[in-house]
């Protein structure tokens, strides 16, 4: 008998007092209503060595030596009590072995970082936020990133075993949460995010609506999984794209159910303009989401496929799409997700001149931005497209905001600077996203560029252009 349950019940073993039982909350939950079961919570304790915060109850009864909690005090993780929102970064784990292992401490951040941003009321500084900031000492970092809790971790692969660090610490109180080291199994390699966005939500009080499945349980799917999504997000030319897709199409043959490896193909087409062959991912991703009761799955999915129609022009198509994922999100309680949902169906109203909706779509939007502390592009496109539906309906907006959110971010995709050029009537965001759109058709190959120039937006950016020009 091994695993997680031995390894924690040997813990709690050496927690407990003398002639007493400890359990973990997940076993006392389940005996919670049996006839004579009662406990006493000795708070949420770090299972140190194995890499797990976990709510230990010690057990009553007549036969039974029940513990003081005051005598767990020390040793107990001061969870999240303040009435504002929570807010952290979760600094990409350092690799700590080989050059060609980085991938495992990059994916695993990243997936984290998703992880604990979809899980409800909570404010997470994006990757992107992290990598713009820099190397900064960790309080200035939190400052500049407007976040009170900081998370960061090593990874060090030695042969089949991973050994892992983690650290959570406040800084507003100047002091670690929560710190462990500790060893994993290369087959646990799935479970190691899992286990560590439990623990940080667990301290910061913070529980999703529905619990968080584990991509897969299939280690070698899960590492060319990591392994595709790394050399996508750290891509430089066509020929990683392409790579990154042959290391996402054999982590699906390891495991045909592992929908984000799915679901990120089709977006390695949708940003390179193949709406085509991005649907051919996201709908087979979306049936199989809906029957494996994967929400946050069908939620990606929808989202995606509406964003597809909305680009292809298919608005009410796409209205449809964005309108159910954005039920989903609300029913699983992804904050995150429901600023996206909203912002895209606030476009797609502004651009049909449904402009009272795409208002109402917004400004629901950013007020959900805002409260778990969005910024970047989307913040940008949702405020851009909130003016324009000001200007249309003869309102005043800021453009002093607008010109702030530019200088902040750092890459603006063609559709924002030609939106941006309809706000402020400056032609310089016209050529800037003319040559965007040719530089992204001159990727294609003939047929693929005659139909992407076709599109509502591309096309109507060319005729711009050759009118002013």
């Amino acid at each position: 008998i091994r695993g997680d349950g031995v390894n924690i019940a040997s813990r709690l073993e050496s927690m407990a007092v003398e002639g007493g039982v400890f359990v973990s909350k997940e076993v006392h939950d389940q005996l919670a209503n049996q006839k004579g079961f009662e406990g006493v919570s000795l708070g949420l304790q770090s299972m140190k060595g194995i890499g797990r915060l976990i709510e230990v109850f010690g057990l009553k009864g007549d036969m039974l030596n029940e513990p003081s909690p005051e005598d767990y005090t020390d040793s107990k993780i001061d969870t999240y009590s303040d009435d504002e929102v929570p807010s952290i970064a979760i600094i990409p784990f350092e690799n700590k072995g080989k050059k060609e292992d980085v991938f495992y401490a990059y994916g695993i951040s990243a997936d984290l970082i998703s992880d604990v941003s979809s899980a409800g009321l909570i404010r997470v500084a994006s990757k992107q936020q992290i990598e713009d900031a820099g190397k900064l000492p960790i309080d200035e970092l939190a400052k500049k990133l407007d976040v009170r809790y900081m998370a960061n971790g090593e990874l060090w692969r030695m042969d089949d075993m991973f050994q892992l660090s983690v650290e959570l610490y406040d800084t507003k109180d100047k002091k670690v949460i929560w710190s462990d080291r500790w060893q994993e199994k290369w087959d646990n390699l799935p479970t190691i995010k899992s286990s560590l966005s439990n623990g940080l939500l667990k301290a910061l009080d913070t529980k999703p609506k529905v619990e968080q499945k584990i991509e897969t349980t299939n280690t070698e799917a899960y590492e060319f999984y990591l392994k595709g999504m790394y050399k996508y997000l750290k891509r430089e030319n066509m020929e990683d794209t392409e790579i990154a897709r042959g290391l996402l199409n054999k982590a699906i043959e390891l495991d045909d159910n592992l929908i984000v490896a799915k679901n990120l193909i089709g977006t390695t087409y949708k940003e390179m303009g193949n709406y085509d062959k991005a649907m051919e991912n996201y709908t087979p991703a979306l049936i199989q989401s809906e029957e494996l009761s994967d929400k946050q799955g069908m939620g990606y999915s929808l989202n995606s496929i509406g964003i597809v129609h909305s680009d292809k022009g298919d608005y009410d198509k796409a209205l449809d799409y964005l309108g159910r994922s954005l039920a989903i999100q609300e029913e699983i309680g992804d904050k995150y997700g429901m600023g996206h949902a909203l912002n895209n169906m606030g476009i797609v109203h502004s651009i049909k001149g449904d402009y009272d909706k795409a208002l109402d779509c917004l400004e629901k939007s950013l007020s959900i931005q805002k409260e778990i502390g969005v910024d970047g592009e989307l913040h940008l496109y949702t405020t851009t497209y909130l003016y324009l539906t000001y200007k249309h309906l003869g309102k005043a907006y800021d453009e002093n905001e607008i010109h702030s959110l530019i200088k902040e971010a750092e890459n603006i995709e063609f559709e924002v600077n030609y939106q941006l050029y309809k706000l402020l009537e400056d032609t310089s965001y016209l050529e800037t996203t003319y040559n965007q759109v040719q530089e992204k058709a001159s990727a294609m190959d003939e047929e693929l560029k005659a139909k992407f120039l076709s599109y509502p937006i591309p096309k109507a950016i060319v005729e711009e252009w050759e009118k002013v020009k």
